[in-house]
């Protein structure tokens, strides 16, 4: 069920079918400079090796999810990567224009998903349970899928598509996480994005192993995250 073999290394292994070849040929270089950001994130040397299984066809990509955690029905409509049994497996489709935003991002697909492994097995494991909006925007910020982006048309995204601010702590996958009224992605990278540049990186660390304080910050870090972009934009324009 699983595609060709494309990469081996000492960190991970990739099965991926050749129509991905425009993703996967890039995609060494950057998973093993991820490696290094995220052993240093989570103060480790070493970590294990990880499996990537790509798909160019949704159906292949579900059928997979689905025999591996045999049922048929919890993953959402939006899914398109996971990281069941610690592995990597995702759904790209082949014909993504070269050099479009949308292939940026995929190209930083398998770092996303692997910050969620690292953060589970050397974190949540001996620390705490999962908390949704900090581990996915960890995710989408370490992974650096949006450093192409500028920051003011990601802050302003957000402020288009938030109707309603939600309880951050309570969010789980699924419709709670991104619907018309807010999209969760997006509130939890700004927010993320917004602690680590305020904190500082060795203060950021320290936040990582700290629930308690994490969902404090839960509490008020989106309106918090707004008031720092509003100023830091009306900042810059009047110099």
């Amino acid at each position: 069920m699983l595609e060709k073999k494309q990469i081996d290394n000492e960190n991970f292994v990739l099965y991926s079918p050749d129509s991905l070849k425009y993703i996967t040929d890039k995609l060494e270089g950057i998973l093993n400079d991820s490696v290094l950001l995220y052993k240093d994130l989570f103060d480790v040397t070493s970590f294990r090796k990880v499996q990537i299984n790509y798909f160019d066809d949704k159906n292949k990509f579900k059928e997979y999810v689905y025999s591996l955690r045999g049922e048929r029905n919890s993953l959402p409509e939006y899914a398109q990567g996971v990281f069941d049994r610690g592995m990597i497996t995702a759904f790209i489709r082949p014909d993504i224009p070269i050099n479009s935003g949308l292939c940026k991002n995929k190209l930083h697909m398998s770092s996303h998903e692997l910050f969620h492994i690292m953060n589970r097995e050397i974190i949540l494991n001996s620390s705490y349970n999962r908390i949704v909006w900090f581990d996915e925007g960890m995710a989408q910020y370490f992974s650096k899928e949006f450093e192409d982006y500028d920051i003011k048309d990601i802050y302003n995204k957000t402020l288009e598509t938030t109707k309603r601010i939600p309880d951050l702590n309570s969010l789980k996958h699924g419709n709670s996480f991104k619907n018309e009224e807010y999209d969760g992605y997006l509130l939890s990278y700004l927010s993320v994005r917004y602690l680590y540049e305020t904190l500082g990186k060795d203060k950021f660390k320290e936040l990582i192993h700290n629930e308690k304080e994490i969902l404090n910050y839960g509490k008020s870090v989106i309106e918090d995250s707004f008031n720092y972009f509003d100023n830091k934009f009306v900042k810059s324009i009047k110099k």
